[in-house]
């Protein structure tokens, strides 16, 4: 019950660039018409999250996902078998993008996190793909997709929800930016476009290092 008065005091007017964790089983002709929907009204904003509320530095105590807290550290698998700590890239910002090979609106900004990927690798900024795959068919249905996006960043396996439970994920797509000394930065629910991402990323970096 904790995640559905979350989602309903969270997610109203974007309900169409999300899918609640809650339905992964919901028919996917249904879901892919309400992402055509949200995509020809060009995305639809959250009308009861603000910029404030998915966006911040200002530090605040604890481990947790809300802007401003430590990100919780994990260790998983990557689809290559390499074991992969978040606490790995400390030091480097990190984008975070936690989909679901089911997910209609993972799949349509994948290519943005491909292409962000590409376009700022070199200035030490790392994409990792967290797939829940506790909710796949099986890890063929993860290693086809990724092959279908050809994705150049790693992709994480997390067979048991490890990160879903620590940061409470309620919604698919969510995106987190994670700032060098291991702070969340942005915690976004739905869909988000490269352009969205990348305004969001460059304003968390410039802001960060003015105080830093």
């Amino acid at each position: 019950m904790r995640k559905w008065f979350t989602i309903a005091a969270a997610v109203t007017a974007a309900a169409a660039s999300v899918v609640v964790i809650s339905d992964y089983g919901e028919d996917e002709e249904e879901g892919s018409e309400a992402l055509e929907a949200y995509m020809e009204a060009g995305g639809i904003e959250r009308e009861s999250l603000s910029e404030e509320d998915m966006v911040s530095l200002d530090p605040l105590d604890g481990v947790g996902s809300e802007p401003g807290m430590q990100a919780p550290d994990f260790s998983l698998p990557t689809l290559e078998e390499d074991e992969l700590s978040l606490s790995d890239f400390e030091g480097d910002y990190v984008i975070l993008n936690i989909w679901a090979t089911w997910c209609p609106p993972c799949r349509e900004e994948m290519p943005d996190f491909a292409a962000f990927y590409e376009d700022y690798q070199d200035e030490g900024v790392h994409v990792l793909g967290l797939n829940r795959t506790a909710t796949e068919p099986g890890i063929d249905a993860v290693r086809q997709f990724a092959d279908d996006f050809s994705l150049p960043f790693p992709v994480v396996i997390d067979e048991e929800d490890v990160v879903e439970d620590r940061y409470n994920v309620y919604v698919m797509p969510t995106t987190y930016i994670i700032t060098p000394d291991g702070r969340v930065a942005m915690n976004r629910p739905g869909y988000i476009s490269y352009d969205v991402l990348e305004e969001q990323y460059l304003t968390i970096r410039e802001q960060y290092e003015e105080e830093a």
